[in-house]
């Protein structure tokens, strides 16, 4: 894919296609959850930046956004990013959050924002390990119901990400200089888990049997430097198997990640063990995490 495109787009036509990459991206049964060309448009003529990939002339993937409040309290907010559904996984979004931050750095701004679900683990992994964006903030059912595949029938708690583009931080994590380490480092080092899993076998809407992930809560307990919180592989299918189920981890990793947030712990990383994934949070500052400190000595 590395013949691929990626311009700033205001034409109505190219902004017709974000419609259709909304849907395809985010499971949408039709135009209702699909933003507006009309608002696009104006987006686009007024202060946003609205990016599009193009793949052989045609239009895969897109992002958007718009400048938030004014002089040094400024910040770009990033709404959405989205590829085709067949495009998925092919490093386009990756390339598209790239050429963002290209475009917000030019104009002088060095904070972009925007929010993804803290259950989502390749949104997790994505944000918080490709990117080296950060998590401090989380909203409770933030967007209330959406009718599309991936969030309908689930609250939608998000992270609010913040990516200090012009950090230290950013720039290592962007360049691989620094990653999360394994899990069993991390245990090494005394990490907490506050948030395990099991796997149970459990009946799905046919009566036919699955193994599902389910989540276990402890004590939160603020005695390490470094908190797990165990996240399901995919959510979306334990969603599909078993709404209680999925209930859980919502309620159970929402739980812990506001209280961990709320005694000084970030979300910064993402790692497995086996196939288990875990959201890591470490305690430290927001000025000593930017500037590229070793946070694992």
């Amino acid at each position: 894919m590395e013949d691929i495109i990626i311009k700033k787009i205001k034409d109505a036509k190219d902004l017709e296609n974000v419609i259709e990459i909304e849907k395809s991206a985010w499971g949408m049964p039709d135009y209702r959850e699909a933003t507006p060309v009309h608002i696009l448009k104006a987006l686009a003529e007024n202060g946003g930046i609205i990016l599009g990939a193009f793949d052989k002339g045609n239009m895969i993937g897109f992002n958007m956004g718009w400048v938030v409040g004014c002089n040094e309290k400024q910040y770009f907010y990033s709404h959405m990013t989205g590829v085709l559904n067949e495009y998925k996984y092919k490093n386009i979004g990756y390339k598209l959050k790239i050429k963002q931050r290209e475009e917000v750095l030019n104009i002088g701004i060095n904070l972009i924002k925007w929010t993804f679900d803290p259950l989502q683990s390749l949104n997790l992994n994505f944000n918080l390990e490709k990117l080296g964006a950060i998590g401090r903030i989380y909203k409770e059912n933030y967007y209330g119901n959406i009718k599309d595949s991936i969030n309908e029938g689930l609250e939608t708690d998000r992270f609010e990400a913040e990516w200090y583009i012009t950090s230290k931080y950013v720039s290592n994590k962007l360049e691989g200089k620094i990653k999360t380490p394994s899990f069993d480092e991390l245990i090494e080092k005394g990490a907490y888990l506050a948030i395990n899993n099991e796997t149970r076998e459990v009946k799905g809407k046919d009566g036919e049997k699955f193994n599902v992930e389910t989540p276990i809560k402890k004590e939160f307990k603020l005695n390490s430097k470094i908190i797990l919180i165990s996240i399901p592989k995919e959510i979306s299918f334990i969603k599909e198997i078993n709404k209680e189920i999925a209930q859980m981890w919502r309620l159970y990793t929402r739980e812990a990640y506001k209280f961990y947030l709320s005694n000084g712990y970030i979300a910064i990383g993402y790692t497995k063990n086996k196939n288990k994934g875990y959201v890591v949070l470490i305690k430290t500052t927001l000025n000593n995490l930017l500037e590229g400190d070793n946070l694992w000595s």
